[in-house]
């Protein structure tokens, strides 16, 4: 989610974890090429029927006949039904179906699993994912159906607020914790003067990867630390890994809770510097973070504000010196500025200078004195 100057495929899908604003999800996809594995009966019945409809809802160009070949139980939260849309249709057009068959323990229902890749002209296949969605029976016709309801249907389900937590029953929910992020949602709310939340669906393991399988990923290149978190905002899902905090991922109710304070135009670091700020990141909160920024800022004297902005450093285990840095002006713009001067930063869109222009009005500075200031926030020497 949070790595940055990785290959082009990796770069891209980092990206869709840290900051998704539903939209059409890359469907239909352009020149798709639909292979089928090996061990795939493409012409026994009923698996002839589903690849059919799986090409179809993947090429069908309008988002109104497409809806139409999921299940309607699913769909009827909103256009993005399609959990997985935002991570797999990132452009890419090989896709693959490795396995079809039946879907153990779930009566009249197939299991589809499709590799997407990209092959470059000398035929080197590079994946950005290997996905599950489940074909079942409607009406006496087969639709399309998400993993995540069918993986975690046997999950307990706990409500403290407007957070429904749930866990794999070996899982012993810590109570406290939980109350506490339900707790922390709310206030968060109230601190900037929007509604109480809406209901919030926060799924969570040990492990993200495991989280991602549970979703349907069964490989996305998330980074490997077993520590992380998603969020959906169009569905108001959180997705969390932590294998001692898992209840108390706040970064990705902090996006859900303040959606809608972020428009399209926001720079994705500004965005994710609020997050940090209000919910913290990579499993600690705003103030643990500071001593690795300090130390960090502290030996690269030559990083300023505009720099980071423009090309942020990769994160390093729990640092990542691009959340951090925009967490620290973010509460530097509100701590003199308010939420007037926030929501200015917030909307001041993705242009570096003008972001930084922006944040010096807000301070009250002037644009040259806003690096200074910055880094003694920051803690640096």
């Amino acid at each position: 989610m949070r790595l940055l100057r990785r290959s082009a495929i990796t770069g891209i899908a980092l990206m869709v974890g840290a900051l998704f604003h539903p939209a059409a999800a890359g469907l239909p996809v352009d020149s798709l090429r639909l292979a089928v594995g090996f061990g795939v009966q493409a012409d026994a019945a009923p698996e002839r029927e589903i690849l059919a409809l799986w090409e179809q809802y993947l090429t069908t160009p309008s988002d109104s006949v497409r809806a139409t070949l999921w299940a309607s139980q699913e769909r009827s939260v909103g256009p993005y039904y399609d959990l997985l849309g935002p991570y797999v249709y990132q452009g890419f057009n090989h896709f693959t179906v490795v396995h079809l068959g039946p879907a153990a323990g779930l009566p009249e229902t197939f299991v589809i699993r499709t590799l997407v890749a990209a092959v470059d002209d000398s035929s080197d296949v590079r994946p950005l994912a290997l996905f599950r969605v489940y074909a079942t029976l409607e009406n006496g016709r087969w639709v399309l159906a998400n993993a995540l309801p069918r993986t975690t249907r046997d999950w307990p389900r706990v409500t403290y607020g407007s957070v429904t937590f749930v866990h794999p029953p070996s899982h012993r929910l810590a109570e406290e914790r939980a109350r506490a992020s339900a707790a922390f949602a709310d206030s968060l709310a109230l601190a900037f003067n929007l509604s109480k939340p809406e209901p919030i669906t926060y799924y969570f393991t040990d492990d993200m990867g495991e989280t991602l399988r549970v979703l349907g990923l069964e490989f996305f290149p998330y980074g490997g630390d077993p520590v992380g978190g998603r969020s959906n905002i169009g569905v108001r899902h959180v997705y969390v890994g932590s294998p001692a905090d898992g209840e108390g991922y706040r970064h990705e109710l902090a996006h859900i809770v303040l959606a809608s304070e972020v428009s399209r135009g926001t720079a994705r670091l500004v965005a994710e510097g609020l997050m940090t700020w209000t919910g913290g990141s990579a499993g600690h909160d705003y103030a643990e973070l500071l001593p690795g920024l300090a130390r960090y800022l502290t030996d690269h004297p030559e990083l300023t504000l505009q720099g980071l902005l423009e090309d942020p450093p990769p994160r390093s285990g729990s640092l990542d010196v691009g959340y951090d840095g925009l967490a620290v002006l973010c509460k530097m713009v509100f701590d003199r500025g308010g939420l007037p001067g926030l929501r200015a930063l917030l909307s001041s869109g993705s242009d570096p200078a003008t972001i930084v222009a922006t944040a010096a009005h807000a301070l009250g500075i002037p644009n040259e004195e806003v690096d200074s200031l910055w880094r003694r926030e920051c803690g640096a020497r």
